[in-house]
């Protein structure tokens, strides 16, 4: 009786992490920090190494640096005006992930992304 009630449980885990592990975070991703700054990134994943662009505030293009992306979590860096902006992130949908920036301009922070079509 009480494996009946385990299955769905374990079954409902299982499609999780399949979802988790099947994320493509391939593509162009849009949001802002505190509702006033538009953000967006081009991420492109080749197994675990993260690249991309974002454009600064100078209107530049910005590469991103030292990029990773495994499971639900990325990381990168931001090289903006002579300084080294580390990134890190979390998957919470196949749509929207939240960054978070320790120690920027504006002191740490956290936004949330989400993928354009």
């Amino acid at each position: 009786m009480k494996i009946k009630k385990l299955i769905p449980t374990v079954m409902a885990m299982a499609i999780v992490t399949f979802v988790y592990a099947a994320t493509d975070i391939n593509g162009h991703w849009k949001g802002s920090i505190n509702d006033q700054i538009e953000v967006a990134y081009d991420f492109k994943v080749d197994g675990q190494k993260l690249s991309g662009s974002t454009q600064g505030p100078d209107g530049n293009t910005i590469q991103l640096t030292d990029g990773w992306f495994k499971d639900d979590s990325l990381a990168f860096t931001l090289p903006i005006m002579d300084q080294q902006f580390k990134m890190t992130g979390k998957v919470k949908s196949a749509d929207q992930i939240v960054l978070y920036m320790k120690g920027g301009p504006m002191g740490d922070m956290s936004y949330v992304i989400k993928k354009t079509k």
